[in-house]
């Protein structure tokens, strides 16, 4: 399998001919058994599908190895990850061990959209998990029961996360784990805590295939260090390599391109000195109160503490945006940024 780690401190290979020269690893679906590479133009392709030459070329090199697919909205993603999973399927049913492909999507709405749309192009069994369904209160039994009626999971990570540390599931059970949007996969994001407190731990890892627009979380301008630093890290966390489309004329012809219109203006009148110091109390109360509920939790309590300082954060973030958009927008172009959050 191939490790990014042995890469820290190299260029990073994101061409698909360099990525391609490696040898191929295998995907591991029991002791002695490896993945079927099928045609891409036969099973491979969900029904009424005929994949464009960058998403054949994407899922080549997933089959081979672990990768980051980093793809524009709209071109594809999910189809390419249909085809893996169809390979996958295949290759479970013609084993005797039981092996589970888990689609990780980071909200219920996306988990919803992409289990319906795996229901529809593959002949698999196929379900959704999240909060609302009551899967917090499950017990070994009630994951047993799903795990043996379903060979593709699709759920958020914190059900995934939770169900790992209470060892009703175990990666040692999956042979295929998509992870959309994966550049949220830093910090103590759900993502991140599987990967490295069971991922890296495994003997028997799953193969990866992550999918995002941007493998760069950022707000803001950032260095080309810093990027650089932020993409190695996601490619250490998910142990993937991070791929994007050298040619990207077919794709770009899948893409409705936006119109950009530029709107001067002159500098805002309105004196908001009165508004931001309400804005600048307001923000002191609220984060005065949160500190104060993060002070009284006990110790044990290090999720919920790590709730509460990434709601700080927002809200700090929210505030500065607010004061900008006061002092160099005017109020309406505040009162527009206040609806968004």
């Amino acid at each position: 399998m191939h490790s990014p780690k042995e890469e820290q401190g190299e260029p990073l290979k994101r061409s698909f001919s360099e990525a391609n020269s490696d040898p191929p690893d295998l995907m591991v679906l029991g002791d002695n058994e490896t993945a079927k590479e099928e045609d891409p133009s036969s099973s491979s392709k969900p029904k009424d599908f005929n994949p464009r030459g960058y998403q054949l070329q994407v899922y080549e090199l997933a089959k081979r190895r672990n990768i980051i697919a980093v793809l524009d909205t709209g071109v594809g993603k999910t189809m390419i990850a249909v085809m893996l999973i169809k390979d996958f399927g295949q290759a479970i049913e013609s084993t005797e061990s039981k092996k589970l492909i888990i689609f990780l999507a980071p909200t219920v709405h996306l988990v919803n959209q992409q289990f319906e749309y795996i229901k529809d192009h593959t002949g698999l069994e196929v379900e959704q998990y999240y909060g609302a369904k009551g899967v917090d209160e499950w017990t070994l039994d009630c994951w047993e029961k799903e795990t043996k009626e379903h060979d593709v999971l699709v759920m958020t990570p914190q059900i995934l996360l939770d169900a790992l540390r209470k060892a009703f599931l175990s990666l040692d059970m999956v042979s295929l784990m998509i992870i959309d949007e994966c550049h949220r996969a830093t910090g103590n994001h759900p993502y991140a805590k599987i990967m490295k407190e069971f991922y890296h731990k495994s003997n028997n890892k799953p193969k990866i295939f992550g999918m995002t627009a941007s493998p760069v979380v950022s707000k803001g301008v950032l260095s080309s260090n810093n990027c650089d630093g932020q993409m190695s890290e996601l490619e250490c966390v998910l142990d993937s390599l991070i791929y994007t489309i050298e040619d990207r004329t077919e794709m770009e012809a899948c893409v409705p391109s936006a119109k950009e219109s530029c709107r001067f203006f002159d500098p805002a009148q309105f004196s908001s000195l009165d508004l931001k110091a309400k804005v600048e109390a307001s923000w002191l109360k609220t984060d005065a109160s949160l500190s104060n509920l993060q002070s009284s939790l006990q110790t044990s309590h290090k999720d919920m503490d790590d709730k509460l300082k990434n709601l700080r954060k927002r809200l700090s973030n929210d505030h500065a945006k607010v004061l900008h958009c006061l002092d160099n927008l005017g109020l309406i172009c505040a009162y527009e940024v206040i609806k968004i959050f």
